[in-house]
């Protein structure tokens, strides 16, 4: 499916959020089911329960969070877009990346510039490709100002070395460039003991913001939710402000059963934990199968 924006080319819609094959969690079932009556909606941004939730959890990972940083979103596309549309300016991507990052930037009638990845990994760009387009680009009138990556990558289901995400990272600081890191799939690597996977915004801070989209690895393919943590600077307060608007605009606001369920999955009780955990070795020993067979 797609459509033609004027001077844009064509724009792709992305496929829909990949289905775990797995039913879902009782726990989570018992939580939306809690709320079905509830009729007031959330308002933009994520009421304070399923914000602070999303606080705990990058807390556990290392990301200190004050709920007046985040704001949650009906699913990725919708919170990308608003976020995107908030800070201006053409985007950097890495090439491949995942399908429907493509068409949020052409949406917006911006630019997207693809640069290669490292041959080690996929999910962010190879730094020294990224400062030489960022200037060819800028030379030819371009505007780039963001810089889109992955930790924990779809479609190479790659995680870039923590050296090699730092040298990206570099290279984005000194290009002046924004980052927006997905972190969507952080938690599902397959062999979690062996991994290490880090945050650009514990390299940049202040120069970066991160997006996790709940549905597909915490909460069912059809319940979307998303949340998005902002820097704690005056720069990332506007930013967040200017996304809310955009958000308020459109009416992309999470439905009220749903954020229960996502501020219940963010808190990663014990149900929750060990299904991700379970859910992502199962999904480890496929593909190795697969990949021994194929």
């Amino acid at each position: 499916m797609q459509r033609t924006v004027e001077g844009r080319g064509p724009v792709r819609y992305g496929p829909p959020a990949p289905q775990p094959g797995l039913p879902v969690l009782p726990e989570l079932t018992a939580v939306i089911a809690a709320a079905a009556e509830r009729s007031a909606p959330e308002p933009p941004g994520g009421g304070e329960p399923v914000r602070e939730a999303a606080c705990r959890h990058w807390g556990r990972r290392g990301l200190p969070t004050a709920p007046d940083n985040v704001a949650a979103g009906p699913g990725a596309p919708a919170l990308l877009l608003a976020l995107l549309g908030a800070y201006g300016g053409d985007v950097m991507l890495p090439r491949p990346c995942p399908a429907w990052w493509t068409p949020q930037v052409r949406l917006l009638g911006r630019r997207a510039y693809h640069v290669p990845t490292p041959a080690e990994c996929g999910g962010i760009p190879d730094p020294y490709a990224l400062l030489e387009t960022v200037r060819r680009v800028r030379a030819e009138g371009g505007d780039p100002r963001v810089l889109l990556l992955s930790v924990a990558d779809d479609p190479t289901a790659t995680v870039p070395p923590p050296e090699m995400l730092r040298e990206a990272c570099e290279a984005a600081g000194d290009a002046g460039l924004f980052v927006v890191s997905d972190e969507s799939w952080r938690d599902t690597v397959h062999r979690p003991h062996d991994t290490l996977v880090l945050s650009p915004a514990e390299m940049l801070p202040d120069q970066a913001a991160v997006l996790i989209d709940l549905s597909g690895a915490l909460l069912p393919a059809g319940w979307p939710a998303a949340v998005v943590r902002f820097p704690g600077t005056p720069r990332g307060t506007w930013l967040r402000a200017r996304t809310l608007d955009i958000l308020t605009a459109t009416g992309a606001m999470v439905a009220g059963p749903v954020a229960g369920a996502a501020a219940y999955a963010l808190d990663e009780p014990d149900a929750v934990a060990g299904r991700a955990y379970a859910a992502a070795a199962l999904h480890g020993a496929v593909a190795a199968a697969a990949h021994r067979e194929l």
